[in-house]
């Protein structure tokens, strides 16, 4: 398989640092690394200056030294030591960095020696690794300019790529993703004894948001009847909640069969190697303990990266990566495959008896975003530019499909973010500028208009579920605070500040998440908000109101604080122990935006994942699976923990049993 490009090999030599997952099973960073890049050992490991044809003519001079300088990544700040000689850059030293490892060790392995290679800071970043590219970028231009380069022209400097030849394959199923339904759904159908060849956008697996959820939902696992005291969970019970919280919305024949197909599909990622235990999640969900169905998922990211690899491998399904789909091949009323693009340009043309579409939705398409969600405020919880740009939702749609008429997201829980942030809530480390805790601790909330829109305490218990859709809808949305209450929070901690106002560990379900959880770092972080321009800071509420265009701030904080005094909130019935006036000087406004792990909603399918037309016929050869489906999610997003990614890898497994049917017939 000449374009199998395959990093099992390569990650076992790589200088990373070793990773522990995260309990949530995020993305997660490896230990401090020093690593070294030079002039004469980067051809080697640089598969982007192989790629390279020539470079934009730029002269630089340089004072000989060794110079450092630290950018912020993705996960922490990454420094790079840099040395010169009077005509180039001939080392990069990883001096520190905490970034995730598999991802970094790309950016280490490859784009440092294209920047050494190129004597350029404008080659191309890793796919999947824009953050840490970018602050590796970054931090190589400061010490450029600290030994007198000119760091605009160093960024400025491009390198051109030349596309290979056409390329062409012939399989029995092609796959568009290698997330986690297009990832189910290829070793699946290679088990079924079926040729697969996957194409996908990111530069490994280690790219793909499904390779770096916490665990899929779901029922009569052999996880599940080997805990203490066994499961009692139905998929009877599970369905009737999932039909009512929805109002019947999704395709309730697809919803069933996806419950029942979920023991095969946790069982498929326990065969290659997953650890799982059913865990409690930290919201409150109609199911737990010997009802419960959250798979938590134990391994580390590494370890994640590692059983895929071998997964696709010991199957047989080539996987190109940096490869985008680009359209659908129709013949004679059928699907027959699809063309592709690789990164450089390269053409490729995959015939197949069924395709698979599997890409992941449109989270990176602002323009899709305003058309579904009406909104382009809505960023990646993972950091950086989403690759999931609604390809395949566009290419069903112009080959025939319907598109569904429910759309949404998949929210993150950790906060607000901001575009302009450099450090925005997207991971569950409380290393994010904290003042974006204001976005969802139950505080008072505003709109665009300086007016209250929600019950702030649903944002704070239920911020993927019940929370979630009146920040889309008003996005961006302000938290408003005064003196007294950040004080309380950079000494307190949101439990010790809420249990003192009646919150009790039987009535607040989240409360024990919040404790100890100090922000300590609020000072310097508000400082940083200032200078980002996402944070305002005023001695009076009418000069907070004009730094956003707030023009009701003033008399919203003076009716909120009537409800305070009562400890009753009239307006939204928001718990009394959220309930926090503003009253103290100075006050603060933090603009905040909705993030997201994905988007969902797209094509029309049947039960049997196949997309359909507007005339509910199916497309003979084309299914589609995860959160390109229209069929199978709700808006706001449910209520269950882990119930996206259950749903992605119960519809990848049903898309390959199903292609399987049908070739084969």
């Amino acid at each position: 398989m000449s374009n199998r490009i395959s990093r099992r090999n390569f990650l076992k030599t790589a200088a990373a640092g070793a990773v522990s997952a995260a309990a949530a099973g995020v993305l997660t960073g490896c230990g401090e690394t020093a690593s070294s890049v030079s002039a004469s050992s980067s051809a080697a490991g640089s598969t982007a200056s192989s790629a390279a044809s020539s470079a934009a003519e730029a002269v630089f001079s340089f004072k000989p030294g060794t110079y450092t300088a630290t950018a912020y990544g993705n996960l922490s700040d990454v420094t790079v030591e840099c040395t010169f000689t009077d005509t180039a850059l001939t080392d990069v030293k990883i001096v520190s960095q905490n970034e995730t490892a598999a991802l970094f060790s790309q950016v280490e392995q490859e784009l440092i020696p294209a920047i050494i290679d190129n004597q350029a800071g404008g080659v191309d970043s890793i796919t999947g690794a824009t953050n840490s590219s970018r602050a590796v970028k970054e931090a190589i231009a400061d010490c450029v300019a600290q030994a007198g380069g000119d760091r605009q022209a160093w960024l400025a400097k491009t390198v051109e790529k030349s596309a290979g030849a056409d390329e062409e394959y012939g399989v029995d199923v092609a796959v568009i993703g290698c997330g986690a339904a297009g990832f189910m759904a290829s070793i699946v159908a290679a088990q079924k004894g079926l040729k697969v060849l996957t194409v996908e956008k990111a530069g490994s697996v280690a790219g793909v948001n499904g390779i770096k959820v916490s665990g899929p939902f779901a029922v009569d696992t052999s996880v599940l009847h080997n805990r203490e005291g066994g499961t009692t969970l139905t998929v009877d019970e599970v369905f009737n909640h999932a039909m009512e919280y929805t109002h019947w919305t999704p395709n309730p024949s697809l919803m069933r069969r996806c419950l029942e197909t979920s023991k095969y599909a946790v069982e498929e990622l326990v065969k290659i190697g997953y650890n799982m235990q059913e865990a409690t999640f930290r919201f409150e969900t109609p199911f737990k303990d010997e009802k419960g169905g959250f798979h938590l998922i134990n391994n580390s990211l590494d370890e994640r990266i590692e059983l895929w690899e071998k997964a696709l491998d010991d199957n047989g399904v080539q996987v190109i990566y940096n490869c985008a789909a680009k359209s659908l091949i129709v013949e004679d009323g059928k699907i027959a495959g699809f063309t592709a693009e690789k990164e450089d340009g390269t053409q490729i043309t995959v015939h197949a008896s069924a395709v698979i579409i599997a890409s992941g939705g449109f989270l990176g398409n602002r323009d899709l975003q305003e058309k579904f969600l009406h909104t382009r405020k809505l960023n990646a919880a993972a950091g950086g530019n989403s690759l999931c740009t609604g390809d395949g939702i566009l290419m069903a749609n112009d080959a025939g499909a319907v598109l569904c008429k429910t759309f949404g997201y998949c929210p993150c829980e950790y906060g607000g973010t901001n575009s302009k942030a450099s450090r925005p809530a997207k991971q569950d480390k409380y290393d994010q500028n904290y003042c974006f805790k204001f976005g969802l601790y139950g505080n008072l909330l505003v709109d665009a208009e300086g007016k209250r829109f929600i019950n702030e305490g649903l944002l704070c218990d239920y911020p993927m579920s019940y929370g979630s859709e009146q920040i889309l809808l008003n996005a961006p949305w302000y938290g408003i605070v005064d003196q007294a209450y950040v004080d309380a929070m950079a000494t307190q901690g949101l439990y010790e500040y809420t249990t003192a106002r009646g919150a009790t560990s039987e009535n607040w379900f989240i409360g024990n998440y919040f404790k100890g959880r100090i922000l300590d770092k609020l000072p310097e972080d508000i400082e940083e908000g200032l200078a980002e321009g996402w944070l305002a800071k005023a001695d009076t509420l009418e000069e907070l109101g004009e730094a956003f265009g707030l023009t009701h701030l003033a008399e919203t904080v003076a009716q909120y604080n009537e409800y305070c005094e009562k400890g009753v909130d009239e307006q939204f019935g928001t718990n009394k122990w959220y309930l926090s006036p503003v009253k103290q000087g100075p006050f603060y406004a933090v603009q905040c935006e909705p993030s997201a792990w994905s988007t969902f909603g797209g094509i029309r399918t049947d039960d049997c994942c196949r997309a359909l037309t507007l005339d509910n016929q199916p497309i003979d050869g084309l299914y589609v699976a995860g959160t390109d489906s229209g069929s199978l999610y709700y808006s706001p997003y449910y209520d269950i923990p882990g119930y996206c990614y259950g749903l992605c890898i119960d519809s990848g497994y049903i898309c390959a049993e199903e292609a399987a049917k049908y070739i084969q017939a």
